[in-house]
């Protein structure tokens, strides 16, 4: 047998499970739990060595379920697990679900070979693939959506091979385990598959098969899991564990020509707040939020550039089920905002190797806390040392521009969601430049790692190399400091013109932070928006959240 390192995630989680039980005192203390090894289990069809999985936990008791093809022995804090052997002619699979106390769930993924498979050396070993590798579906106007499939093998299959697909609807729970989300099962009257897989001797892949989605009755804000799994039928090939599954996720696509992105300000604003405004069509009002803002930082000692969470950026984090993923379920992205804190790392000035390494940490972070992406803002940064291999000479768009590209690039590595990169016009991040993939030696431009940039507070941002009005904001409003407006006129003209958002700063209508109420202050403006852009009105809000002090915010919604 072998083990997939397919768990990775639930060390952090552990972690993250322990601090919250830090910050909510007077609350039931919160059970830990973790498994070692926690990666998917594979066993042969037969004569299979034992798997020791050794449990941790401060709760007093645990207990385990397992498959009835699964042979375990439970001994003081470990658990003996092997299986049976497999007389069928079809791979099983399924999972072993540690529990203690209240502590989350732990599952593991185990799986075993079909009779006469010992470990696939009877056959060539194939990839279920969708074409394209494009497995997120957004809808827009036209509901019937589709995706192709197929598989690949290592080498020629030496006999003709057929393969059936179908969807498993079992495997929904496992995903979105894995995955952190909370997606729902996309009908399955609603899924066509005609049709099978093949491919001849001597060939190294099977024809194309179209997976055809009726995506009328999907609600907007909501990710549907279409699992589909494939199953060899007849010839020498193995397909098996995750190389057999293919996880199309169908969204609906924001309909909105131009969306509205905020900037809070954590320190003094609850992000649920903007759950609380929307137009007379129902849509909400905000389509993104930043949270402004978690920092680079570079520590001199151990000369390690870093990424740093103040306690009310970090609480947020820690809480994301809480204060952010209400906002994501609702359709609105939520990006971390990054930003210098005066020290030597700068957004602009790392190396091209500092930027490819500090992407990794920023982009684990978005995995974890199951973010949208980053925003940049290339201000409070010192001056970079050029002999630290960290660091280049001096602050550039180049320097900027490969930042975002390489955070692009392990975002969409790591994540298995949609996610973007934008920043704010300031310091040396007006413009982009293209950048050079330091593996491949293709030349990116600027739309490839770039989804959206906005001005200063009252300005408008313009387009530049191949981008367009579609990536740049009409209008920055700063809410708190009532810099920047906005006429019905205005946002009619730049919907015409064809630009893709509008920022605003420091929208804050609790007053419970360090700042006053200013919803009344930019009303007008986002009644100008809503009339112009939409031809709604802007509903009047009837609720508000609070902050409650440095790293303590309120779920609690209020009337008002």
């Amino acid at each position: 047998m072998k083990f997939k390192n397919i768990f990775n995630g639930l060390a952090a989680l552990s972690v993250a499970a322990m601090a919250l039980v830090s910050c909510n005192d007077g609350l039931e203390k919160t059970n830990t739990l973790s498994v070692d090894p926690s990666s998917a289990i594979e066993f042969l069809a037969s004569g299979n060595e034992d798997v020791t999985l050794k449990v941790t936990t401060d709760a007093d008791e645990w207990a385990f379920t397992a498959p009835e093809w699964i042979e375990a022995t439970k001994d003081g804090n470990t658990l003996t697990v092997n299986a049976k052997e497999n007389t069928t002619s079809d791979e099983l699979l399924g999972r072993i679900t540690f529990t203690a106390g209240n502590a989350e769930a732990v599952k593991i993924m185990v799986s075993q070979a079909a009779k006469g498979n010992g470990g696939g050396t009877d056959g060539v070993k194939g990839l279920f693939n969708c074409v394209g590798d494009n497995t997120t579906i957004f809808v827009k106007s036209e509901t019937n959506v589709s995706a192709s499939v197929n598989v690949t093998f290592e080498s020629a299959v030496t006999k003709n091979v057929v393969l059936s697909v179908s969807v498993d609807p079992e495997y929904l729970a496992e995903y979105n385990y894995l995955n952190g989300e909370a997606h729902e099962l996309f009908p399955a009257d609603k899924v066509t598959i005609e049709g099978e897989l093949a491919a001849k001797a001597g060939e190294t892949e099977t024809n194309t098969l179209t997976i055809a989605l009726d995506a009328s009755e999907i609600e907007f804000g909501t990710g549907y899991l279409v699992p589909l799994v494939v199953k060899v039928e007849s010839g020498a090939a193995t397909v098996k564990g995750d190389d057999s599954r293919v996880n199309l996720v169908v969204m609906k696509s924001n309909p909105k020509p131009i969306k509205n992105v905020l900037y809070f300000e954590v320190n003094d604003t609850n992000p649920l707040n903007a759950l609380e405004y929307k137009m007379s069509d129902g849509s909400y009002f905000f389509d993104a939020v930043i949270l402004f803002a978690a920092n680079i930082n570079y520590n001199s000692v151990d000369d390690v550039v870093y990424l740093h969470n103040n306690p009310n950026v970090q609480a947020l984090l820690d809480e994301s089920d809480v204060y952010i993923q209400p906002l994501r379920k609702a359709g609105i992205k939520v990006y971390l905002g990054l930003l210098g804190n005066h020290d030597a790392a700068g957004l602009c000035q790392l190396s091209d190797w500092g930027a490819k390494e500090w992407a990794k940490e920023v982009a684990q972070a978005c995995k974890e806390y199951k973010l949208d992406g980053v925003n940049l803002d290339d201000e409070y940064s010192g001056y970079p040392d050029g002999s630290n291999k960290w660091f280049t000479s001096s602050a550039s768009a180049a320097a900027g521009s490969r930042l975002m590209y390489e955070l692009k690039k392990e975002l969409k590595r790591v994540c298995s969601w949609p996610t973007e990169i934008s920043y704010f016009q300031w310091g040396a991040l007006y413009t982009a430049t293209s950048v050079t993939d330091q593996e491949t030696q293709a030349e990116y431009t600027p739309s490839n790692f770039v989804d959206f940039y906005v001005a200063n507070y009252g300005g408008a941002s313009r387009p530049f190399s191949d981008m367009s009005y579609a990536n740049c904001s009409f209008m920055s409003i700063e809410c708190n400091l009532g810099r920047g407006s906005i006429s019905e006129s205005s946002a009619r003209a730049a919907k015409e013109q064809g630009y893709g958002w509008c920022m605003w700063f420091a929208f804050d209508p609790s007053g419970t932070g360090g700042i006053n109420s200013n919803f009344y202050r930019v009303k007008d403006y986002m009644q100008a928006f809503a009339k112009g852009c939409y031809d709604c009105n802007l509903v009047e809000p009837t609720g508000v959240y609070h902050k409650r002090g440095e790293g303590k915010y309120d779920p609690k919604r209020y009337d008002l």
